[in-house]
């Protein structure tokens, strides 16, 4: 008696990231992470798609303008509007609700090396 394969019927396309993600070249921006920041999946060397374009919304991890430096932040906007560390003891920064948030984009997507093969090598080949 022979059984029939349950993935006959399937047909398996391979998956692109470019048809997979939506990247803006007019307000899409890729930057490595300098640290680690494992609860929000980030790590250290991660490629961050920050997007200049995407309306901040609560719990979202924006890049924020702090003291005239760019760092990574959760925006908590209920029941005030707040910035959370993304590591340590998650201190929570109160915002002034009369002012504009301090947001210069929205990380969209993280890219992490989990194989530690590096971005600039082709497939196949390892670094050194």
């Amino acid at each position: 008696m022979a059984f029939q394969n349950p993935a006959q019927n399937f047909a398996e396309q391979r998956l692109s990231l470019g048809d997979l993600v939506t990247l803006s070249p007019h307000s899409t921006f890729l930057v490595r992470s300098d640290s680690s920041y494992p609860e929000a999946g980030i790590m250290q060397g991660s490629v961050l798609a920050i997007d200049r374009a995407i309306t901040p919304q609560h719990r979202h991890i924006i890049v924020a303008e702090v003291e005239g430096e760019l760092v990574l932040r959760r925006l908590l906007i209920n029941p005030v509007p707040a910035l959370q560390e993304l590591r340590g003891d998650d201190t929570i920064t109160l915002l002034d609700e009369s002012q504009e948030l301090p947001v210069w984009g929205v990380v969209a997507y993280v890219l992490t090396d989990v194989a530690g093969l590096g971005f600039n090598h082709p497939p196949g080949e390892r670094s050194g």
